[in-house]
């Protein structure tokens, strides 16, 4: 089998199984792959040729070469892309040897770059602050962002959020979020008075469309085009508006606040598993990875209060 025949059944493979955009990550990192290869059969690829591919990512001096929406920009690709491409491929080769086209799955001795450190993820409180301050004069956006504050749900979740899916009296909702296949997985997620309060005032003056989405364009109702809910990437321009006219130029993204939201719980007193299933995550070791690195103005703060020596 030619290794290129071999990467469209497993893309196939994933076709309707997985996201679209895991689908897109994989065609993104692969692509290289077949590039570098060229047009040979699948047995007569070698772990020597695998490694020649790897030391020409690792020598490349232009990133987000063919990518869908970045253009290319000097510099060399982090440790942390490559590592991103070996396990593509050995995702890929160990596919193969699954579906019975390899004997050998070869990419079992593929080294990839260590992973470098992960360092604390999250908005900072004080630009959160700055940030809900400024989006007051409007109440959709108000709305938005102390709902997003307030139940750490990710931008997908705000842009499917459905009018019969919210209960303000008992203040909680229902929010779609990430699942294979774009079958987004449902699951509740809480917010406090003042989340309420900023709704209740949304929906007040929400355009009377017909429209089952809570967050729309406010657009709708002044002109011809159909009524439709805000997109995720609608929402992003959002933040990236009221950042910017903060001075705000990183920092500012929907899923800094969902990492700052679980890092303020966590430094709050609530356990790693209770922020765990709040955000949703599928896995207390997967909050584990993400949160349980602390910062080091976090460490001088706790040595502070707790150190050996008062």
């Amino acid at each position: 089998m030619r290794l290129i025949d071999a990467l469209e059944d497993f893309y196939l493979s994933m076709d309707g199984v997985k996201s679209k955009r895991t689908v897109v990550w994989y065609r993104q990192k692969l692509y290289s792959l077949s590039i570098a290869l060229g047009d040979c059969s699948l047995e007569e690829v070698d772990l020597r040729m695998l490694r020649r591919w790897r030391a020409d990512l690792a020598s490349k001096d232009k990133k987000y070469v063919g990518h869908p929406s970045k253009p290319p920009v000097e510099g060399e690709l982090s440790k942390l892309t490559i590592h991103g491409y070996i396990r593509a491929c050995r995702r890929f080769f160990h596919w193969c040897e699954e579906e019975g086209y390899l004997q050998e799955n070869i990419t079992k001795r593929l080294e990839a770059p260590p992973k470098p450190k992960n360092v604390p993820k999250g908005i900072k409180e004080n630009t959160r602050d700055l940030i809900i301050e400024q989006a007051k004069s409007n109440p959709r956006d108000y709305a938005m962002v102390l709902f997003l504050a307030d139940t750490a749900c990710r931008a997908a979740g705000i842009a499917g959020l459905r009018m019969e899916e919210l209960d303000l009296n008992c203040c909680v909702a229902v929010v779609h979020e990430k699942g294979r296949g774009g079958n987004k997985k449902a699951r509740l997620v809480y917010f406090g008075k003042k989340t309420r309060r900023a709704l209740e005032d949304w929906l007040d003056v929400r355009p009377n469309v017909n429209c089952p989405y809570v967050f729309i364009n406010t657009s709708c109702g002044r002109t011809k085009k159909r009524p439709s809910g805000l997109t995720v990437s609608g929402i992003y321009q959002i933040f990236k508006r009221l950042g910017r006219a903060l001075g705000i130029k990183e920092g500012w993204n929907p899923h800094n606040w969902r990492h700052g939201a679980a890092r303020g719980m966590l430094k709050n007193g609530a356990s790693l598993i209770e922020v765990s299933q709040i955000l949703g995550h599928s896995s207390v070791s997967v909050t584990g990875d993400f949160y349980g690195i602390v910062g080091e103005d976090e460490l001088k703060e706790t040595h502070r209060a707790y150190g050996w020596i008062q």
